[in-house]
């Protein structure tokens, strides 16, 4: 039974560029795309001194002229480019983002979502939350959950990966598909969830520079705890600092946030942390040039420089569930996960300055902190988890959790409810 009807289309776009330029025009107004295209033939004319051919396509969260000279290529079409394309989008999108249109806000169910700004340049940070009922709400039980913010990793956005099919009115969830990581801390009724999306990626529009980097994500997340902090004694629950969970690539963000603002949060907890101590990032090209010597890469293959505003992808999706691999590509939340996430990030947002990442060393994390991850984890494996956890600062307590028969993504697997668990159990231990 096909629980999602509105994604079928797609399906049958992941991958590489296909079909007519009929259809692949129609992919990009479902993308949330701004389409001003127009070309002529080899074989017409045009006015004296005026191009052949020219066009412009601006997506949300980037341009695609790569796309552009494929679309011209399949018709048989000259490609002029009218200007030089930038990896800024147009005054008029910037602030547009994929979860703007229905099939975005379809997936907003059960979710509060607020638009933080940002401290040092007022940018819109998309964070979202779950209210339950009000009655419930203003009870002393209420006051006194722990809030957490959960940071997603370096290619999805927070509502595939915190808030898959969430919502209790959703058909999915009764169906027993829900695998909102937020309502699963909700329910515990000891944690208030918030999730935030880094710049450029989900509900969070890309700021001018068109990219994202980790320092500029540290700074948004500090911006975000103390929203969160100034939210809850505005509340009165009280005037401990939240908690800070950071997923994969978004538990260095949340390690370095740790070592250099470890007064605005209470405890960390890294998951499937892609921590590597023999990883080191270039730093900025040594001749002085003013463009970064590492613009366009990260430490995987798959951003190479030539597909900078390329399109994510189906199997790309697929990559976090790998236990039994042909069976992980039949699995439903698998490929439910593949579906949300190509319509929340359908364009692959690209890293500058991953150099800073190298700022990352446990001995200077000084706050309590948890180190979970899957023991079949390929991108965490156990040698250099059991080197993260060692190698933690002194002087503060520290939990390592092992969750057996569970890969990157343990909070969506059947083995999700031992991961709130552990997670619940170390957040509601006082006095660390």
């Amino acid at each position: 039974m096909n629980r999602l009807p509105q994604f079928a289309p797609i399906q049958r776009l992941h991958g590489h560029l296909r079909g007519s330029l009929k259809t692949e025009t129609a992919f990009l107004r479902r993308q949330n795309t701004r389409l001003n295209f127009s070309c002529l033939t080899a074989s017409q004319s045009t006015p004296a001194g005026s191009p052949r051919c020219y066009g412009e396509i601006i997506a949300s969260r980037g341009t695609h002229s790569v796309l552009e000279q494929q679309l011209c290529k399949k018709k048989n079409l000259n490609w002029y480019p009218q200007r030089s394309f930038s990896a800024v989008a147009s005054p008029s999108t910037s602030d547009s983002t994929p979860l703007d249109g229905p099939e975005g806000a379809a997936l907003l169910q059960g979710l509060d979502i607020h638009k933080v700004p940002a401290e040092d340049d007022g940018h819109p940070l998309a964070v979202y939350t779950v209210v339950g009922d009000k009655k419930i709400d203003d009870n002393e039980q209420q006051k006194q959950r722990t809030p957490v913010l959960l940071l997603h990793g370096r290619t999805w956005s927070s509502v595939p990966v915190y808030h898959l099919i969430g919502g209790e009115n959703n058909e999915s969830s009764k169906g027993g598909e829900n695998r909102s990581l937020i309502q699963a801390l909700y329910n515990t009724e000891h944690i208030q969830p918030y999730a935030m999306d880094f710049r450029g990626f989900g509900g969070t529009p890309k700021d001018e520079s068109g990219f994202v980097e980790p320092l500029r994500c540290v700074s948004d997340v500090v911006s975000v705890l103390n929203w969160i902090h100034e939210k809850h004694n505005m509340e009165g629950s009280g005037s401990q600092r939240p908690a800070l969970l950071g997923w994969s690539h978004g538990a260095l963000i949340a390690q370095i946030t740790a070592q250099r603002h470890s007064d605005v949060l209470s405890k960390l907890i890294l998951y499937g942390s892609m921590y590597n101590s023999n990883m080191k990032y270039p730093i900025s090209n040594p001749s002085g040039k003013s463009e970064p010597y590492n613009k366009g890469h990260t430490d995987h293959d798959d951003f190479p420089l030539h597909e900078m505003t390329s399109r994510n992808e189906y199997d790309g999706a697929m990559e976090d569930f790998t236990i039994g691999s042909d069976e992980a590509r039949i699995f439903a939340p698998a490929k439910l996960f593949a579906q949300v996430a190509l319509v929340c990030d359908p364009l692959k947002m690209q890293w500058w300055n991953l150099h800073e990442l190298n700022e990352c060393h446990p001995s200077l994390v000084k706050v309590p902190t948890m180190v979970i991850a899957g023991d079949q984890d390929p991108y965490a494996p156990m040698q250099t988890q059991a080197e993260l956890f060692t190698n933690l600062g002194k002087g503060v307590d520290r939990v390592w959790s092992i969750i057996a028969n569970a890969d990157h993504a343990v909070h969506l697997s059947d083995e999700r409810h031992r991961f709130v668990e552990n997670v619940d159990n170390f957040l509601e231990t006082r006095g660390w």
